[in-house]
């Protein structure tokens, strides 16, 4: 699902500074001999909100969120994330694809994350990340159209967690404010547990501006899983 747009804001930024900066378009051989091969998991799926101009890669929804510092999957691929109960999803690795049209004929890679953190609650992941990742991807903050964590009202337990009344409405033009679609965010569940809530691990988050490395098979909907170790495999570079 394509999260999030607005008239101010047409895209996400890259990131300028820390760790995501300087592994923006990490060649296909860097990018191996950065996290080598192993047998953790991997699963490939399409960002459809993520759209090319002029060659530029233009992420026009909130999730996958890659302000403040870290990547966060929270508010799309919302069944993916419930393939795995949260203490199993650290380690495994998420990739993120263009559509064929966006990656100029192909499903080029826009990111790559290996999961450090899984929370089952906006509120326990609010919490737990430090003032200004909180700022950066705050849904409720006036402006912040591209923010994919919303803010709680209070520190609550249980199935409170998971109401809509415990948090602010995420801002005016925010996708998901219309016809209430946050509140599925807020709370989703299959496989009878919820949606995970994830965040990549800073020196294992990576990200492409330009549709450079791209997948040699063709990706559709819903995704694609593999051991990490057989991904450079079905890779190309341009």
């Amino acid at each position: 699902m394509g999260c999030c747009k607005s008239v101010q804001h047409s895209y996400q930024p890259y990131p300028q500074i820390g760790y995501l900066a300087k592994n923006i378009n990490p060649t296909l051989k860097n990018l191996q001999h950065q996290i080598g091969t192993g047998l953790d998991h991997i699963y490939c799926y399409i960002v459809k909100s993520v759209k090319n101009k002029n060659s530029f890669l233009q992420q026009q929804g909130c999730g996958p969120n890659w302000q403040g510092g870290l990547i966060t999957l929270c508010t799309c691929k919302h069944f993916m994330r419930t393939f795995l109960d949260l203490n199993s999803w650290k380690g495994t690795w998420i990739a993120g694809f263009t559509t064929a049209d966006a990656g100029n004929g192909s499903n080029a890679i826009v990111y790559l994350m290996r999961v450090e953190e899984a929370f089952d609650s906006h509120l326990d992941m609010w919490y737990a990340l430090p003032n200004e990742t909180r700022w950066a991807k705050d849904a409720h903050r006036k402006g912040n159209v591209f923010g994919d964590i919303y803010r709680p009202k209070s520190k609550l337990t249980g199935d409170k967690k998971f109401s809509a009344d415990s948090y602010y409405e995420p801002c005016d033009s925010h996708a998901h404010g219309h016809d209430n679609g946050w509140h599925n965010d807020l709370d989703y569940s299959h496989y009878k547990r919820r949606a995970a809530l994830l965040i990549g691990a800073k020196k294992n988050s990576f990200l492409w501006s330009k549709p450079t490395i791209k997948a040699k098979f063709r990706l559709h909907r819903g995704q694609k899983k593999m051991l990490l170790a057989d991904l450079y495999n079905h890779l190309c570079e341009e």
